[in-house]
């Protein structure tokens, strides 16, 4: 969403829509198309105010909920979750309409939170009529059903004083309002459907109000199919710019796809081309009819089977108006057994994400369900998903979810071998002064490593960064930044893990999992510079206990000397077989000539739950052919450092290929010195699969250990 697009071009495309639209019906002052257009004039007015000074989505949230209905099918986290009376369940809030269909299963517990205290105060004003003792089933349909602003009011003063006070000030001077004028209108949700759908029924030329007193007819729909190409039209152009805020979508999760017809013509054609859409489609329909017009369609919540269920399980609930983060933070450890996270990872960064599911993992029992949607259709461009054995239930479910607002669906269970833990912080021997990191930049700028007479590869990196060692953790710390993305990836750390850091060198890397050295058996620091190994070596000692210190190797070694993997046996005391589960390329493969090889060796170096990592400067573009990218390959090239879309396609499609490996990876932009610089991350790993209480295992068992076992006993 681009909240600082040009208002005035936008409100002139307006104008003239507005003004063809217009010249076609009858002009009636009070007629619903001239309302509808005035609204919307007055929708560009306001957001051009707002983007003066605010975020559009934050003032939204500061004055009103955004949600009046949930915006997700319950029917299919019921058959997913499988909730059970055991269950201790958490859930983003939303409109709260969801968790109440949960607990009509009876579960232990639930847990919502929000950041949006609206959406809580909306929550809290359900549960307390649910726990008012004289509540009758008449009443709750009444005013979630029927929006009965006589029986809300009636209701409301009699249990206003159960409300917290900050809830029961905001609807004090709301209620009313917002039961006379129509639940379905309200929130900034409820205000696209009065202030838009009038208006773009009447710029598509399509009776609503017809359509609907045919039941909703498939048929009427399929005869007038021509609306959903038009309104997708419509929507391109409002969507991305105008509507999202008010629909609840931050700029980070919209796609290049919302730039598209034909994505609004999918999910359009998907939502009113089904057959079923009259009969138990009851979200869209809520906003087609402006409310539920009677109980053949609507939530179970409002089914009079379920209402005294409902009210039995209204204790249930316990709610926060906090992050997701800091609501697990709170929580006693191991108290979750089912969770539900929305979409809001979309617009999350790597790091945020990975801190979150730090508190997650703390929060949850091992083996925890753990299901989410999100507007992409897969998680790669988070390396920390690589943690997870995510089952992708897009295919299966996305095309029975009524809403269809969300192309990807997904699951995990939380597995029992805690995840990477990334302190950034550098060890305070890692730090160097102004003068050293100016001395250091100014050798690594004016000694490029093509300009040196050296031959062999090993000979050439001692040449380059020997003089450059003392200061180069510091110096590379703003130039390197795809590293923390890159341990965030690092998998699951099981007691006696083991890793293998290629081109290591100052042994960067291992000071970002200081707080989890403990849990390995071995780790291997390879680099040909030793140099930088003197250098790692000497922080890792004063950086580390002595038992951690002797759980590091250092070797200095070429990736692709043949005998590489009886020395590295050798080094780190365990079998050949045995392999290492991690291992990364940090900024390092670039700089091997016989980089593929290396990818090769590296392979077979994993063990059977292994994974192979790297991070390295990427191309602007994705085939790597633009003028940048011929800047960016010349300017890192007199260092030495190869930069090719090539890379990412050897690495995913040639070496890792095959379904024996899962593969993701993630490319991203920072700056340095003001200039936007591309790298990427990337993750190899075989297929593992954590189990419901929590353990993993390979995917694919190792069938060539069995027979070798079996010959053995034959013998």
């Amino acid at each position: 969403m681009q909240l600082n697009m040009n208002i005035d071009a936008l409100t002139s495309a307006f104008a003239d829509a507005a003004l063809k639209t217009v010249s076609k019906i009858k002009i009636e002052r009070d007629s619903p198309a001239v309302l509808a257009a005035g609204a919307l004039v007055g929708l560009y007015a306001g957001k051009k105010l707002i983007d003066q000074s605010f975020n559009m989505m934050e003032q939204i949230c500061n004055r009103t909920y955004i949600y009046n209905i949930c915006w997700e099918d319950p029917a299919v986290d019921h058959q997913v979750l499988k909730i059970t009376p055991d269950d201790v369940i958490f859930r983003i809030c939303s409109a709260g309409d969801i968790v109440l269909d949960y607990a009509i299963e009876g579960p232990s517990k639930i847990v919502v939170c929000d950041m949006n205290q609206h959406q809580l105060w909306l929550f809290e004003l359900k549960i307390r009529m649910l726990r008012d003792p004289n509540l009758t089933y008449d009443e709750w349909w009444g005013i979630w059903g029927d929006s009965n602003v006589e029986i809300a009011l009636s209701v409301w003063k009699r249990m206003r004083h159960t409300m917290s006070a900050g809830g029961r000030k905001w609807w004090d001077g709301r209620i009313e309002r917002v039961f006379r004028k129509g639940f379905a209108t309200s929130g900034s949700t409820g205000f696209i459907v009065k202030v838009l759908l009038p208006f773009l029924m009447a710029a598509i030329g399509f009776n609503l109000k017809e359509w609907a007193e045919t039941g909703f007819s498939h048929e009427y729909m399929v005869k007038h199919y021509k609306v959903i190409e038009t309104s997708a039209v419509w929507f391109r152009r409002l969507f991305p710019g105008i509507l999202a805020p008010f629909a609840g979508v931050p700029p980070n999760q919209i796609g290049p796809e919302f730039y598209t017809v034909e994505f609004y013509e999918g999910i359009l054609k998907a939502i009113f081309l089904d057959p079923d859409f009259g009969k138990d489609n009851y979200f869209w329909r809520f906003y087609c009819e402006k409310g539920y017009k009677d109980q053949t369609c609507c939530p179970r919540t409002l089914m009079k089977e379920h209402f005294e269920a409902l009210k039995d399980n209204a204790g249930c609930f316990e709610w926060h108006h906090a992050t997701v983060q800091e609501t697990m933070e709170r929580v006693k450890p191991h108290t979750f057994t089912k969770l539900v996270l929305l979409d809001h990872m979309d617009w999350m960064p790597n790091a945020m994400v990975h801190d979150e599911w730090i508190a997650l993992q703390r929060a949850t029992v091992p083996g925890a369900k753990i299901l989410w949607r999100s507007a992409f259709t897969d998680n790669d461009e988070k390396p920390f998903f690589n943690n997870c054995d995510i089952d992708d239930l897009s295919p299966a479910w996305y095309a029975k979810d009524r809403v269809k607002m969300y192309p990807g669906t997904f699951l995990t269970y939380m597995p029992r071998d805690d995840f990477p833990f990334i302190d950034t912080e550098p060890s305070p021997c890692q730090k160097a002064s102004f003068s050293t990191k100016f001395r250091t930049s100014t050798k690594m700028i004016l000694h490029p490593i093509t300009g040196r007479g050296a031959d062999a590869h090993g000979d050439k990196m001692s040449s380059f960064y020997a003089s450059q060692a003392q200061g180069y953790d510091a110096v590379r710390e703003n130039m390197l930044v795809a590293r923390p993305d890159m341990m965030s990836a690092f998998g699951p750390i099981k007691n006696q893990h083991t890793w293998l850091d290629i081109g290591g060198g100052t042994g960067r890397n291992l000071h970002y999992l200081r707080a989890q050295l403990d849990k390995f058996d071995t780790i291997v620091v390879l680099d040909i510079c030793p140099e930088l190994l003197e250098i790692g070596k000497e922080n890792a000692r004063q950086s580390f206990t002595t038992n951690q210190f002797e759980k590091i190797q250092w070797v200095c070694m070429d990736i692709n000397d043949p005998k590489i993997r009886e020395e590295l046996a050798l080094v780190s005391g365990n079998t050949i077989d045995r392999g290492f589960d991690t291992i990364t390329f940090s900024y390092s493969l670039t700089m091997i000539p016989e980089w593929e090889k290396a990818l090769y060796s590296a392979k077979s170096l994993m063990s059977n739950e292994g994974r192979v990592l790297v991070s390295d400067f990427d191309t602007y573009t994705e085939e790597g052919n633009s003028v940048k990218d011929f800047l960016i390959h010349s300017w890192y090239k007199q260092d030495g450092v190869r930069i090719e879309a090539k890379t990412r396609d050897v690495i995913l499609n040639k070496v890792f290929g095959g379904d024996e490996y899962t593969t993701t990876v993630a490319r991203m932009q920072r700056k340095l010195a003001g200039v936007w610089i591309p790298h990427f991350v990337s993750c190899c790993r075989k297929g593992t699969i954590t189990m419901p209480d929590g353990f993993r295992r390979p995917s694919v068992p190792d069938l060539s250990r069995f027979i070798d076992a079996e010959e053995k006993k034959s013998d």
